[in-house]
């Protein structure tokens, strides 16, 4: 989960009647109708998310509503002018933006979700603030999930913090095994915004994915630290080096990355070390055998 601001350079009143231009003459009528109540409710878009609210469904007549929809559905060269202002904007807060998805952070994004289903919202059909530039993957899970009386996915623009931590990674050792365990929770003024972030956590099954990263991540961990502590790493030499990646993480990902909050789950468990430096001393020193070894010449 990545916190992202939304285009601030962009005007729904501005681009929506370019978009609205772009359509044939009976759709083009029926959008010039509705324009004004399609204002009105982007400006309280964000008020409603903000409150962790999905906004009200509107009783659009089925003319309106498949032409509303039509705005996103049927390519246009102002629709595509509209995305790249969006992605310019992503970018110019942080290439991350256009590099990893704002939803799992973990696979490249490639497409647009609209936040709130354009099936059951197509006001927001075009509206920047309810597109979120996603990995396939994510799209496809929401699909067209909602419910009316609570969000079930994080929004990275109103319900994901840049500084506080909604993702939480607990890591424990028992019996020899190391246990990680994502998941999403917050006290006080953060409990409703992390019962949505643990939510979006079990409906877009990151919880499997996030402990398979996390597991391959400190395995790749301990190599490196046989390396360079073949004997078994220091608690202060260990410290220092999850402390730098949690800084290099979070700088570049965000405090709710899946990456940060493993770094921060590993200092936090007081038996890392230990388990650790089982698994250095069991490899033991590392071994050049073969390096010098001649390669067989590759086949005709």
């Amino acid at each position: 989960m990545r916190y992202q601001l939304a285009a601030q350079n962009l005007d729904v009143g501005t681009y929506f009647p370019k978009i609205i231009a772009n359509k044939h003459l009976k759709t083009r009528t029926l959008l010039v109708a509705a324009q004004p109540n399609v204002l009105v409710l982007c400006s309280n878009y964000a008020k409603s998310i903000k409150a962790f609210n999905a906004p009200p469904t509107q009783a659009w007549v089925a003319d309106t509503f498949e032409a509303l929809a039509a705005c996103y559905s049927s390519g246009t060269e102002a629709l595509f002018l509209h995305k790249d202002a969006i992605l310019g904007a992503l970018k110019a807060q942080s290439e991350v933006n256009l590099q990893r998805c704002a939803y799992c952070m973990l696979n490249d994004p490639k497409t647009w979700d609209h936040y709130m289903p354009k099936d059951h919202f197509p006001e927001f059909a075009v509206y920047h603030e309810n597109l979120v530039y996603c990995c396939y993957g994510c799209n496809q899970r929401k699909s067209n999930n909602f419910d009316p009386n609570r969000l079930l996915y994080c929004h990275p623009y109103f319900t994901v913090d840049s500084n506080q931590a909604l993702l939480h990674c607990k890591v424990t050792v028992a019996h020899g095994k190391l246990s990680i365990q994502y998941y999403g929770a917050g006290e006080g003024k953060l409990a409703q915004a992390a019962a949505i972030a643990h939510q979006h956590l079990v409906r877009l099954g990151l919880i499997d994915r996030f402990k398979g990263e996390a597991s391959s991540t400190v395995s790749n961990l301990i190599g490196e630290l046989r390396q360079y502590h073949p004997g078994g790493v220091s608690q202060q030499a260990l410290d220092l080096v999850l402390e730098r990646r949690y800084a290099e993480a979070t700088e570049k990902l965000g405090v709710n990355a899946w990456d940060s909050r493993l770094w921060h789950g590993l200092a936090a468990c007081p038996d890392f070390r230990g388990y650790a430096n089982s698994k250095i001393t069991q490899l033991g020193v590392p071994s050049s055998n073969g390096f010098r070894q001649t390669s067989p010449p590759p086949p005709p």
